[in-house]
């Protein structure tokens, strides 16, 4: 809690009365419309009880927590939503998206921010384990406030909005050239996941595949809101060369990240104009990220039409694992090797330099 001149800030897990105490704002920003936070209550209600829930399930819930500012003669008003979603089915790597919906009245941003951050990380559900969070990178407030607590830069993407459709262009769309023969989008599915984790590891940072600590199984709960992989025939066989993979942040539509392999692929030029005609068709139409350092893949989004946005920022902060608790077959304790070597002990005598006798 931070107290000001009779005004404090406080933070408390989302709950119906908050609904309330919102600011008025329209549009709602991050697509925080009553229904949805009505949604979010209940799963954020769930989540308390994740030891007795399924394994999939658990990982799908979203914890919110609002910080609120209060007076004695003022009304509550929540001031940011913290949300906090589970990276993996063991949940030991937890994603936190920080919501501002309004600024604050008596209070310093960065305390506001400092305030709800501690909270999210001490949070009886996620705490002791390691976290990813997104901010833009001309957000030099939450920058240094991410930064004081630990967290570190992994990787930055850019934002790619769609094209503004033109009234004509939505009367009488172009259709998108065929797929080449030897290319196809598919769904997310158990017999091509484990190439979509192999995609996946070799576009980050071994730091951040420690903090992610990412499994086969848990990419299965990404399926669903527009994730499709391109597969090309090689050998007899279909290879993963490219995926759009859903990245959920605050309540609004999916974006997904347009992920590739080290290496260029033509085809994968080849078969953009026929995935972005799909998502142009949905409503919202779903933001994309890339690697800012992808400028071949930026290049062919730009020549289809789509506008760069924002640079995002995606920062972590791990827990050190007592080693204690891992199975370090064949590694023998230190002690065991140096002997029982105790310092509170006399210490032995200091040879003398000087000649014998």
């Amino acid at each position: 809690m931070v107290p000001t001149a009779g005004y404090r800030l406080r933070v408390e897990s989302l709950k119906t009365s908050h609904l309330a105490q919102l600011p008025n704002a329209q549009p709602a920003p991050y697509g925080l419309n009553p229904n949805s936070l009505q949604g979010l209550i209940v799963q954020s209600w769930f989540s308390r009880f994740d030891d007795w829930l399924p394994e999939p399930l658990n990982a799908r819930l979203t914890r919110a927590l609002a910080l609120i500012e209060s007076g004695a003669e003022s009304v509550d008003r929540v001031e940011a939503l913290a949300l906090m979603r589970s990276g993996n089915r063991r949940q030991t790597c937890w994603h936190l998206d920080l919501l501002a919906l309004a600024s604050p009245r008596h209070f310093s941003r960065h305390q506001g921010l400092r305030l709800l951050i501690q909270e999210a990380l001490n949070d009886q559900t996620a705490r002791n384990h390691s976290w990813l969070v997104r901010c833009d990178s001309q957000d030099r407030p939450l920058l240094d406030v991410l930064r004081e607590m630990g967290f570190q830069p992994l990787r930055r993407s850019r934002i790619w909005n769609p094209p503004i459709a033109e009234a004509e262009d939505v009367a009488d769309p172009t259709p998108a050239a065929p797929l080449p023969a030897s290319l196809v989008w598919c769904d997310l599915t158990r017999n091509n996941v484990r190439q979509l984790l192999a995609l996946e590891q070799a576009s980050i940072s071994p730091h951040h595949r420690q903090i992610l600590d990412r499994h086969w199984n848990d990419l299965l709960d990404l399926r669903g809101g527009g994730s499709k992989l391109l597969m090309a025939d090689r050998d007899g066989s279909r290879q993963v060369i490219a995926g759009l993979i859903q990245r959920p942040w605050g309540m609004d539509a999916p974006r997904l990240e347009l992920m590739r392999g080290l290496a260029w692929d033509e085809r994968i030029g080849a078969a953009m104009p026929t995935a972005l005609e799909h998502l142009q068709q949905q409503r919202p139409t779903p933001s994309l990220l890339v690697a800012e350092d992808d400028q071949t893949l930026g290049g062919v989004l730009d020549g289809l039409g789509w506008r760069p946005g924002s640079l995002e920022v995606m920062l972590g902060r791990s827990v050190w694992r007592r080693v204690s608790q891992r199975n370090l077959g064949g590694i023998r304790p230190l002690q065991s090797m140096l002997g029982r070597l105790q310092p509170q002990h006399p210490p032995l005598p200091t040879p003398s330099l000087a000649p014998r006798r």
